[in-house]
């Protein structure tokens, strides 16, 4: 337990998405209880293409994730943890991570409860970091052995610091925006064991709120699916796509971003 807990903190602290995550990764339906299970995956990429020697191109690629989970008889906790970064010739332009922290209670209902908190930042679109934190009821519909379909409604409070695009070379300095409000936070969530070594989940979230600094509704649109393949005891392949929407940005920033991402990861 010791190692688990040790490399789930390593991974959370390395210098690196809201709550566009997909939370079901990390739920678990076993016959024993009290127990800790996670994952780990790792990529890194390095390459130096250039068409002079004076000119030297320099690119790297940086991406992990560790996530962990303890199930009780009546509860669940999970964390789940991210970090992406990429740079070209020493220029990061890509810089992401998230944590994300949730309890399920009397998870074995059909109507439970849900606590959840999270820190997030995405300093290639701006985003310096965004604080979120709520609580929900989960219903869920279907629960059998192959198939798993749930719904959930909540409330949040979140909070965002964005920088605005160009006032970093400007002659004032950098400038920010923030935004704090409440939202509704609303999901449905589908996992299918398609057999022993392949399994399906996917879950998609609509998040709005009314925000008084500009007098309408800001919503978002979110969705993460994924995909993995059992390929020994232990390693597994994964494949996954991540989209997200939202209707007013805080700041002048494209509104639709997504993500495919695959690799294997290592279970413990």
């Amino acid at each position: 337990m010791r190692v688990v807990l040790f490399l789930v903190v390593m991974f959370a602290a390395l210098p690196a998405r809201s709550q566009i995550l997909n939370v079901e990764k990390s739920r678990l339906s076993r016959d024993t209880i009290n127990y800790w299970v996670g994952e780990m995956n790792f990529n890194l990429l390095l390459h130096n293409r250039s068409a002079t020697a004076g000119n030297p191109v320099r690119y790297t690629g940086l991406g992990s994730g560790a996530d962990v989970a303890y199930v009780s008889g009546r509860h669940r906790y999970m964390l789940i943890n991210q970090l992406n970064y990429s740079s070209f010739t020493g220029n990061p332009f890509i810089s992401t991570g998230y944590s994300h922290f949730r309890t399920n209670l009397w998870w074995k209902k059909s109507i439970s409860y849900e606590l959840f908190t999270q820190y997030q930042y995405d300093l290639g679109r701006g985003l310096k970091r965004r604080f979120l934190s709520g609580a929900g009821l989960r219903f869920t519909f279907v629960d059998e052995e192959k198939i798993r379909v749930a719904a959930g409604v909540g409330a949040m409070y979140e909070y965002e610091r964005w920088v605005v695009p160009g006032s970093e070379d400007s002659e004032t300095g950098i400038e920010f925006v923030y935004s704090n409000f409440g939202k509704s936070t609303n999901y449905i969530s589908a996992r299918w064991q398609v057999n022993e070594y392949v399994n399906l989940n996917s879950i998609v979230y609509f998040q709005t709120g009314y925000d008084r600094w500009v007098r309408g509704f800001r919503n978002r649109f979110s969705t993460d699916t994924n995909l993995n393949v059992k390929l020994t005891q232990r390693m597994t392949f994964f494949a996954s796509f991540s989209g997200a929407y939202d209707s007013r940005p805080v700041v002048p920033i494209y509104n639709f971003i997504y993500s495919l991402n695959n690799g294997i990861k290592v279970g413990f």
